[in-house]
């Protein structure tokens, strides 16, 4: 595990491994992703409709995942503070997250 930039956002090997493996991330990239996704991600409750039901129905199979942030194209599941894993939107999901609040 690592620790990200002023936030102390801890960054697990496994959330590295899927950043490379989908986003084409490396780590200092994640490190500066992961802060910005948790301080100006949008929070799953600010989702409705469709993208809603997406990412609950993501979030059953991290329910140790306290905050869930959208970010760009792309879902950040963090356990407090601690970024779990990733996962890209699908690209009919990309246009919903234009109307969360």
């Amino acid at each position: 595990m690592s620790e990200a930039n002023s936030l102390n956002i801890t960054i697990t090997d496994h959330a590295y491994d899927r950043a490379k493996e989908r986003l084409g991330l490396k780590r200092e990239s994640l490190n500066r992703v992961a802060v910005k996704a948790f301080e100006e991600g949008k929070k799953h409750g600010d989702t409705k409709g469709t993208l809603h039901r997406f990412i609950t129905k993501l979030w059953f199979e991290y329910k140790n995942c306290n905050n869930v942030r959208i970010y760009g194209e792309n879902i950040f599941f963090f356990c407090n503070t601690t970024l779990i894993t990733l996962y890209r939107l699908e690209n009919k999901l990309i246009k919903h997250t234009k109307h969360c609040k």
